[in-house]
């Protein structure tokens, strides 16, 4: 990113201490944030089964509860095709105050009464930053199910302060358009209007887009704020290596609650419930074949992973990793103790200790030269003391692929 030297104008602090935060202050994210909630209420809505996305036959009804619906003409509209329903997707999974659950073969985005239950407790203030948090943290658009080419809130900061001084006009460059499509993309810019920080023109009239966008114009409290967020990071610039994210919000709020003296608590992130005393039993795919193993929760994920070799009639001879989505939708790994990496090794994991639910979907990736791929769907998860010590192969169907074929046969 560009460096920008920033400082505070006497304007731009008087702002900081005089925003109100309400249902449509400064933007509408609080208003259309407790809509979704809402809309979820207490039974959950269903997801897609893949990267977890609200249901294609909710989408019209969400839309027209939104502060600003838009007039989507698509016969098979996406989640994609709403921007600001992206976008407050992106930060719902993004703040730990959903799950993913599987009930009767559907699966389900939940609301997580706990993290609930302190969201409740956060003044409007509290809770607008708290969504900045989480869209800092981990706003990534893996989440909503695209690639993510840049980190969301920094990628914001650079398009406002650089392409946005005298606005965005599309009027006169039509073209742009797809330029914003993918940079900041359509669920940033979404997400920059609901926090307030820029003003959206609209006029159907113009465009033929389902988001007809002609003018975007930065608001005082925009460049407020972010340039609060551009100065902390400019001051901390030279130890950002060495720091995480979590030490710069410290930092941040720190500063930001000597304009904002409402903002005193944060929501906390959710702890992981570790079931360790359950069993757990794998229904373990590669190709045609499949196995069923079941295993206490006590069991490391390198003795998972061994089962899983020897009942598939593989050597285990190569490195190898488990990937799966975490709370928040975004991909985690635990791997091999000799794989060269700063995340969590199978040798001190064990899988209780994983965000685990029933019809979750794990890989095992084994051998990264031959690339073999087994799936993993947790069949069922009992809450109770298993007299099982280890893993154990307890269902076998189809005969495995062969691990070295002789390919001149």
């Amino acid at each position: 990113m560009k460096k920008i030297k920033a400082t505070l104008s006497p304007e731009q602090i008087h702002c900081l201490k005089n925003q109100t935060f309400s249902d449509n202050e400064p933007g509408t994210l609080l208003k259309d944030f407790s809509t979704l909630l809402d809309f979820i209420g207490s039974t959950g809505i269903p997801v897609s089964g893949k990267n977890h996305l609200i249901a294609i036959k909710l989408l019209p009804q969400l839309n027209q509860l939104m502060s600003i619906p838009l007039d989507v003409k698509l016969k098979r509209p996406q989640q994609k095709s709403f921007p600001r329903i992206n976008a407050l997707y992106l930060l719902l999974r993004a703040s730990g105050l959903t799950q993913i659950t599987l009930e009767k073969k559907e699966t389900k985005l939940m609301l997580d009464n706990k993290a609930l239950t302190d969201w409740a407790s956060l003044n409007p203030t509290e809770r607008y930053f708290a969504l900045f948090h989480a869209w800092w943290l981990r706003g990534s658009a893996e989440i909503i199910g695209e690639r993510d080419y840049y980190n969301g809130l920094y990628d914001c900061l650079y398009f406002f302060q650089n392409a946005l001084n005298d606005g965005f006009s599309l009027k006169e460059k039509p073209h742009d358009f797809d330029y914003l499509r993918y940079r900041p993309g359509f669920h940033n810019l979404a997400l920059m209007e609901l926090f307030g920080f820029i003003r959206i023109e609209q006029d159907a009239a113009l465009s033929g887009e389902n988001w007809p966008i002609v003018n975007i114009t930065p608001t005082t409290w925009g460049r407020a704020l972010l340039n609060l967020f551009s100065k902390h990071l400019t001051s901390f610039d030279e130890h950002v290596n060495d720091q995480s994210d979590y030490d710069l919000i410290e930092l941040w709020d720190s500063e930001l609650k000597t304009y904002i003296p409402a903002l005193e608590k944060n929501l906390k992130e959710p702890e992981i419930e570790e079931i360790q005393h359950s069993s757990y039993v794998f229904k373990v795919s590669l190709g045609s074949a499949y196995r069923k193993i079941a295993a206490p929760g006590t069991t490391s994920l390198e003795a998972l992973a061994g089962s899983i070799l020897s009942a598939f009639n593989f050597d285990n001879d190569h490195l190898y990793e488990f990937i799966y989505k975490n709370r928040y939708g975004i991909t985690e790994r635990v791997v091999h103790p000799y794989v060269e990496s700063d995340e969590l090794c199978t040798t001190d994991c064990v899988i209780g200790e994983l965000p685990i639910y029933k019809g979750m979907e794990l890989t095992f990736h084994f051998d990264f030269g031959d690339d073999w791929r087994f799936q993993l769907i947790v069949e069922s998860i009992e809450s109770k003391d298993t007299s099982c010590s280890g893993p154990t192969v307890i269902e076998q169907h189809g005969k495995p692929p062969e691990q070295y074929p002789d390919w001149n046969e």
